[in-house]
């Protein structure tokens, strides 16, 4: 299992992800689909750097979000992120990882360390989802201890009680 933890996106972690994102991951896996085509423009290199930055402030500041870049044997591979849902004390977690980086493990743990952030931050519950035929994402979620149910439009959705989750990986 390789080593991974999360960093702060600081501009030179920020170009190493956005250098990580271009070579190793699709363009929608990462952004929206912001141009024609599916692949990468430099609208959304811009989009992605733009993304980033405000969200230094955490899930206190102004856009409600924090990012994380997930760092695999010491090399950006990805990033994770909560944000802030109109429940309180719930945030949305989603990630994105290199496709080098994927069937490792990597997100598990990358989920594991931002719901501890989620807890650090006094939330009570963390959500996600994903698309229904992403099968890899519904498993990490169900082995993190998420109740799965089925969301709108083909989406899975995953809710996981932080004070479960505390008894879950004890």
């Amino acid at each position: 299992m390789p080593t991974v933890r999360l960093e702060a996106v600081t501009d030179e972690v920020l170009a190493e992800l956005a250098r990580v994102a271009v070579t190793d991951a699709a363009a929608d896996e990462v952004t929206p689909p912001l141009t024609e085509g599916s692949g990468w423009s430099p609208e959304r290199i811009e989009w992605f750097e733009s993304y980033h930055r405000p969200r230094r402030a955490g899930v206190d500041g102004p856009d409600r979000e924090a990012t994380w870049a997930v760092l695999v044997d010491g090399e950006p591979a990805g990033s994770v992120r909560l944000k802030r849902t109109d429940e309180d004390g719930v945030v949305e977690c989603g990630i994105w990882l290199a496709r080098s980086a994927r069937g490792r493990g990597v997100s598990v743990e990358a989920m594991r360390l931002v719901i501890d952030e989620a807890r650090n931050a006094g939330m009570r519950a963390v959500c996600a989802d994903t698309s229904a035929q992403n099968h890899a994402a519904q498993a990490a979620m169900m082995r993190l201890g998420f109740v799965l149910s089925d969301g709108a439009e083909g989406r899975v959705e995953g809710r996981l009680t932080l004070e479960q989750h505390a008894l879950f990986v004890e």
